[in-house]
């Protein structure tokens, strides 16, 4: 039994009638009529009796037309959601993304992109600039949001977001009331870095400030990811230096605190790869501008 069989039955018992039910479906009325034949002899019973006046349901006939027409609509409903699934693929944008962005972007971005791009199926992935630099270059992400420097020729980016460097200490500590902080008046205190590997281009940024102020402090520990950080600055472990972001994730046993003398900035970037055509992407870039007030890529 095929959905022919099925779509043929309805087709006359809605009807009534082999000559309408056949031109309905754009079928010879010789072929119609023998394809209800041999459903009736698979079924083994008749499902219509037929005179030379009328068509009419049998009992059976009437049974089995409620059945096939659930079996029609439910495979409608796999095709429609099939095709629903293939369109989300075809239209899927993946983000990647470092915890800047996640505070100080997503969150206004988010509620335009369900408005402006409400056919979009945006797949966001956290991943440290590193990794994010590796899946642009491999096409497995569309677009990054990383830190510089971006060394890779086939990747276009664009700064979105700058941010200055600022000290995570302790919520106790005594120069958690300072209007700012002298770096030289944390030497003595343990330093907690995030791992250069993870890091991107903050490793570098930090290094130079520490070099340009006279200050040498050796790190204490190199820590993986920011709440690790946080978790550790609370404990009283040491300190941080940071883009000002943290200052939205920071535990209640943690504060930050400016610093003197020309803390440096901290770019965030929009990256992708200058093969990506998509309109999808183009348009996702276009809306990134627009919400933060930046010329358009």
């Amino acid at each position: 039994m095929e959905l022919r069989h099925l779509r043929y039955f309805v087709a006359v018992a809605e009807e009534l009638n082999f000559t309408r039910a056949a031109a309905r479906l754009n079928t010879a009325q010789p072929s119609f009529s023998q394809q209800i034949r041999d459903l009736e002899a698979e079924i083994g019973t008749p499902l219509l009796l037929r005179t030379k006046r009328r068509v009419e349901l049998t009992d059976a006939g009437r049974v089995f037309l409620d059945e096939a027409r659930l079996v029609l609509a439910q495979s409608q409903r796999a095709i429609t959601l099939a095709r629903r699934a293939a369109q989300m693929e075809a239209r899927k944008l993946t983000i990647g993304f470092l915890p800047s962005a996640e505070v100080k972007i997503f969150p206004t971005m988010l509620s335009v992109m369900r408005t402006r791009l409400a056919d979009l199926n945006p797949v966001f992935r956290s991943l440290t600039t590193a990794e994010q630099m590796e899946a642009l270059s491999r096409r497995e992400i569309d677009v990054g949001f990383v830190r510089l420097p971006v060394t890779d020729p086939a990747l276009v980016w664009k700064t979105v977001l700058t941010e200055r460097l600022a000290a995570v200490i302790p919520a106790d500590h005594p120069l958690s009331t300072a209007s700012a902080i002298d770096i030289r008046e944390l030497a003595q205190t343990p330093f907690l870095r995030i791992t250069p590997e993870q890091a991107g281009g903050l490793h570098e940024i930090v290094d130079t400030y520490l070099r340009d102020h006279q200050v040498e402090i050796t790190p204490a520990q190199d820590v993986d990811n920011v709440i690790t950080m946080m978790t550790l600055v609370g404990l009283g472990a040491g300190f941080a230096l940071l883009p000002d972001y943290v200052a939205q994730l920071l535990f209640r046993n943690v504060t930050t605190r400016p610093l003197q003398k020309n803390a440096p900035n901290v770019e965030l970037v929009m990256a992708w790869h200058r093969e990506n055509d998509s309109p999808d992407l183009a348009a996702f870039r276009d809306l990134v501008c627009e919400v933060l007030n930046l010329p358009e890529t």
